[in-house]
């Protein structure tokens, strides 16, 4: 069932755009800042325990109503389940925003390929056009791990609730990394402990599939020295591994030195990422086979 819920889920993703707009992870701000400002006055909850308050609250209610749907009637959970996975997957089809991009580019629409890669990238835009695409490389390579195949590895694991549980934990970041949770440390170390928990067998699994579709032989010459990278190095490990590892099986340098990134390197790191969720399908199909077999 978790093979055919995949299935249905990635094809509403890419053949559905009007999803997008239901897509929101917005209300987590929010509820995070509530939990927050109620456990506040309790030093000793400050942290991890704040954290699991906020992670735990809509993930045990996902849980429980998927419970209660299936024990009702098994067809109402599978359809649950699915549009928990929908909804997980993005905020937005990562791949249509970057084409929208290198189209506006090529037509010389400077206020739509601005519109698209404000969405694309989390960071303040780079300056020039070399420095965009460069970025736009490493962006692809991540975000194809953090909105798509780690949740789906989490969906496979635990369900809807384990889908919930990273996409949350990856919007917390990502709220992190525009700027909240600054005025407490214990939280934002908490935070990134969590994620980085979270995305370690996920992300090793997505740089493997990255080197089986890509180039093997550098990918594992760059996986071989990525741990001698961390102290220059200031990204998350599951983020330097996944861009490192990426630019090596599609052979770019990196960093990839200013004027040596062009627009076909973008498509070819999209083709690379399309190749990897090929794999991860396949793969999962197969494993579906051996047990129905067993």
């Amino acid at each position: 069932m978790s093979l055919l819920a995949i299935l249905i889920g990635l094809a509403l993703d890419r053949l559905v755009p009007a999803l997008d707009r239901w897509r929101n992870l917005g209300w987590s701000k929010t509820f995070a800042a509530w939990v927050r400002a109620r456990l506040a006055p309790y030093p000793r909850l400050q942290g991890n325990v704040t954290l699991l308050a906020i992670v735990l609250t809509p993930v045990l209610a996902i849980a429980a109503l998927q419970i209660l749907l299936t024990q009702w009637l098994m067809f109402l959970g599978f359809l649950y389940s699915v549009g928990i996975l929908v909804y997980c997957l993005g905020p937005k089809d990562q791949s249509r925003l970057v084409h929208r991009y290198l189209d506006a580019c090529r037509d010389g629409d400077t206020e739509s390929a601005q519109g698209a890669l404000q969405e694309l990238l989390p960071h303040p835009l780079p300056e020039t056009e070399q420095a965009r695409l460069s970025a736009l490389v490493d962006t692809i390579l991540v975000q194809t791990h953090e909105r798509l195949l780690a949740i789906l590895f989490w969906f496979g694991v635990l369900g809807p609730m384990g889908a919930v549980l990273y996409r949350l934990s990856a919007q917390l970041v990502r709220n992190l990394q525009h700027g909240d949770y600054q005025d407490d440390d214990t939280f934002r170390l908490a935070l990134l402990r969590l994620h980085n928990l979270l995305a370690w067998i996920p992300s090793h699994l997505t740089v493997l599939s990255y080197a089986v579709m890509g180039s093997f032989v550098d990918a594992l010459h760059a996986w071989r020295a990525c741990d001698t990278a961390a102290e220059t190095d200031p990204h998350p490990p599951s983020q330097r591994l996944l861009v490192r590892v990426g630019l090596a099986s599609l052979r770019f340098q990196c960093p990839q030195p200013e004027g040596d990134c062009k627009p076909e390197a973008v498509r070819e790191t999209l083709g690379l990422c399309g190749r990897s969720l090929i794999a991860w399908v396949t793969v999962l199909a197969l494993m579906t086979l051996a047990g129905l077999t067993s």
